[in-house]
C-alpha cells in the first residue's frame, strides 16, 4: 500500500506540472502566432519538449508499474460504484481537461467548423484556400479527412470562436471528456463484477487516453465510442443499435471500416443472413443520402482516407524503411538514385498493405475454426485486425492511433497477450514526443517495443495457457437472456 501511495504522490506531482505547463504553452503560442509569430507544431524548443515529453513518458512508466501493482492485488472494492470511482480519479480527468492540446489539430478542426458555419464543404474546399481567423494556426491545408458525426461536432464547437478560440477548443476538450466518461461508464457496464473496477480504473487513467483523447482532443475518442456500444449492442443481439454504432464510428473517423468484414462473417455464421442484407441496404441508402448532401462528388469520398499523407512516413514500419534506404543513397549515392528510393517505398508499402490482406484473410479462415459463439472472440479478432494493420500496413502512424487499441484491451482484459502488446504500443507512443524529430529512433521504438513484446508475450503464454474463462464472461446467446442482461445493468 506505502508503495501505491508513493505511485499515486508521483503521478500526481506529473499530471500537475503537464496539465498546468501545457496551458500554459498553448495560450502562450495562441497568442504569440495571432501577433505574428512563427508557428510551430508542437514543441518551440528542445527544452519544452524534454521537458514535456520527458514527463509524459516517466507518467506512463509509472502508470504500467500501478497497473501491475492494481491487478495483482485486492485494494480495488469489487462493490465501488461508478460514482465512487470517478471521484476517486477525478484530479486526473479534471487536470486533462484544463491542460490546453498539444499540436495544432484542434484548430484544424474548429477551422473546419467555421468553413460548415459559412456554408463552405470542407471535403471540396481545401483549408488553406478558405479564410478564416483560425487560418494562421492550421498546419494541414487539404480537404477534411473526418466524417459528418465529427464535422458535427466541430460546427458546434466553432460557434463559440465568437466569443475565444480558446472558450471553443475547451467546449471541444469537454465534450471528448464526457466522452471519456460515458466510455468509462459503459465498460464498467460491459465488464464482469470480478473485473469491473481495476479495468475501470485503468481505463479512466490510462496517461495515453487522457492526454490524447481529452487534453489533445483528439476524434479518436468516437471510435472508441462507436467500438464500445457496438460490443454492447452486439452482445445482446440489438444489430441495429450496433449497425449505428458502427456507422456513427466511420462517419467520425474511418477506421472502423476494416471491421466490416468480421461483422458480416458473424451475422453469416448466426444464421442472420436477412439481418446482413437489411445492414447493406441501409448502408447503401446512407451513402446515398451522403451523395446528395455533404459528399456530393467522388472527391469528398477520397478526401476522408486522409490522402494527404500518402508517400509519407511517421513512426512506422515504412519509416524505418526510408531511414535505412537514405543510408544507403548518402554513402553510396551511386547505386541509389532519389527516383529508385521512392519507387523501392512504394512496392515496399504495397508489399505491407497485401500482408496485411493476407493476414486478415487468414484471420477470416481461421475463425470458423475456433470460433466459440462469444462477444469476446469477435472483439478479439477485430482487435487483432487494428493492431497489425497500424504496426505493419499504416506509414504514417500517430501517438493517438492506438488508443482505439487501449479501448480493444479494456473489453477483452482475458485476451492476455493482445492486453500486454497493446500496453507496450501505448508506451511505445507515448515516447514519441520526446523522441521528436528524431524519425529513425521513434520509428524503432514505436514499432519495435510492441513487436519485441508480442512475441515474448506469445512465447510465454503458449507455455503457460490461459485459465478456463469466468462463468462470467458474457456469451452472445447468454446474454440476449433477460437475466444475463441485467447482469450487465
Amino acid at each position: 500500500m506505502n508503495r501505491n501511495r508513493a505511485l499515486i504522490a508521483i503521478a500526481l506531482a506529473l499530471t500537475t506540472f503537464l496539465s498546468v505547463v501545457l496551458l500554459y504553452l498553448g495560450v502562450d503560442k495562441f497568442y504569440y502566432i495571432l501577433a505574428g509569430g512563427r508557428k510551430f507544431a508542437t514543441f518551440p524548443d528542445l527544452r519544452t519538449q524534454l521537458a514535456i515529453g520527458g514527463s509524459y513518458l516517466l507518467l506512463s512508466i509509472v502508470y504500467l508499474i500501478w497497473l501491475a501493482n492494481l491487478l495483482s492485488s485486492s485494494w480495488v472494492h469489487t462493490t465501488w460504484s461508478f460514482r465512487s470511482t470517478l471521484l476517486r480519479t477525478s484530479f486526473f480527468w479534471i487536470a486533462a481537461f484544463v491542460a490546453y492540446p498539444l499540436g495544432n489539430d484542434t484548430y484544424l478542426y474548429l477551422h473546419a467548423g467555421l468553413m460548415n458555419l459559412s456554408g463552405v464543404n470542407p471535403y471540396l474546399t481545401r483549408a488553406a484556400s478558405y479564410v478564416t481567423e483560425l487560418s494562421p494556426f492550421v498546419d494541414w491545408g487539404q480537404t477534411s479527412t473526418y466524417g459528418v458525426v465529427s464535422q458535427a461536432l466541430f460546427t458546434f464547437s466553432a460557434v463559440f470562436v465568437t466569443i475565444s478560440p480558446i472558450v471553443a477548443i475547451h467546449v471541444f476538450k469537454l465534450i471528448c471528456l464526457l466522452l471519456h466518461l460515458f466510455n468509462s461508464y459503459l465498460i464498467w457496464r460491459w465488464l464482469p463484477v470480478p473485473e469491473r473496477g481495476r479495468i475501470t480504473i485503468a481505463y479512466l487513467l490510462h496517461p495515453l487516453l487522457l492526454m490524447e483523447q481529452v487534453s489533445s482532443a483528439h476524434v479518436d475518442i468516437l471510435v472508441s465510442t462507436s467500438l464500445i456500444l457496438f460490443a454492447l449492442s452486439f452482445a445482446k443481439q440489438r444489430f441495429w443499435i450496433a449497425f449505428a454504432a458502427l456507422w456513427g464510428g466511420f462517419l467520425g473517423k474511418t477506421l472502423p471500416i476494416i471491421w466490416g468484414p468480421w461483422i458480416a462473417v458473424t451475422l453469416l455464421r448466426q444464421g442472420h443472413w436477412r439481418w446482413l442484407i437489411a445492414m447493406i441496404a441501409a448502408s447503401g441508402a446512407i451513402i446515398t443520402g451522403l451523395w446528395f448532401t455533404m459528399m456530393p462528388e467522388l472527391a469528398a469520398w477520397q478526401s476522408i482516407v486522409n490522402p494527404g499523407v500518402a508517400g509519407q512516413y511517421q513512426s512506422s514500419l515504412m519509416s524505418i524503411a526510408k531511414f535505412s534506404l537514405d543510408l544507403v543513397r548518402i554513402f553510396t549515392p551511386g547505386n541509389l538514385t532519389l527516383t529508385a528510393q521512392q519507387s523501392i517505398l512504394s512496392t515496399l508499402a504495397s508489399a505491407t498493405l497485401l500482408g496485411f490482406l493476407g493476414f486478415y484473410s487468414w484471420q477470416l479462415w481461421r475463425s470458423d475454426k475456433r470460433w466459440n459463439n462469444t462477444p469476446q472472440m469477435l472483439l478479439e479478432d477485430m482487435g487483432w485486425t487494428t493492431l497489425v494493420l497500424m504496426l505493419l500496413a499504416t506509414s504514417w502512424l500517430m501517438p493517438w492511433y492506438c488508443s482505439i487499441l487501449i479501448t480493444f484491451a479494456a473489453l477483452i482484459p482475458q485476451s492476455r497477450v493482445f492486453g500486454l502488446t497493446t500496453l507496450a504500443f501505448a508506451l511505445s507512443s507515448s515516447a514519441q514526443y520526446l523522441l521528436g524529430m528524431n524519425s529513425s529512433l521513434k520509428s524503432l521504438v514505436s514499432i519495435g517495443i510492441p513487436v519485441l513484446t508480442l512475441i515474448i508475450s506469445a512465447f510465454i503464454f503458449r507455455s503457460n495457457p490461459k485459465p478456463p474463462e469466468s462463468p462470467n464472461t458474457p456469451n452472445l446467446k447468454r446474454l440476449a437472456e433477460p437475466d444475463a442482461t441485467a447482469e450487465l445493468n
